[in-house]
């Protein structure tokens, strides 16, 4: 081999040497990374893990105030309707109490009222008849 051949061999291995240890760099440097990365999502996921399990029972919670809530809306709906029912029958034992001696007042009163126009009229046809028979008498 000639001179500048034997260069050309010596600069070719460099660069190849070279290149391998950029490689070698450059692998440290990326697994480096991917620990930094790998520890960076753990830790994250540490720092997360607490946050989703209050999430969790936080919508456990949630759910279980919700369906209280829902059973006590049953258990008022119930009770309204029950008091309504109660009281709807209150009212009609109410007005069967009031209505009913009101009533026979009433019927007792007209028929105080028609004694006491068959009465006027007995004594109005007598004046009338009196009246009359006064019109009539000559004397």
């Amino acid at each position: 081999m000639t001179g500048s051949g034997e260069v050309w061999l010596a600069v070719i291995a460099i660069a190849v040497a070279l290149m391998a240890a950029a490689q070698i760099v450059l692998a440290v440097v990326a697994a480096r990374a991917l620990r930094q990365a790998t520890e960076t999502i753990l830790q994250v996921k540490r720092d997360v893990q607490p946050v989703l399990e209050n999430a969790r029972k936080i919508s456990g919670e949630a759910a279980r105030a919700a369906l209280l809530a829902s059973s006590q809306m049953q258990r008022i709906d119930e009770m309204l309707a029950s008091t309504a029912v109660r009281i709807d029958h209150t009212l009609g034992l109410v007005q069967g109490v009031v209505v009913g001696p009101v009533r026979q007042g009433a019927a007792a009163l007209a028929a105080f009222r028609a004694a006491l126009s068959v009465f006027r009229g007995l004594a109005g046809r007598r004046r009338a008849a009196r009246d009359e028979e006064e019109a009539l008498f000559v004397g």
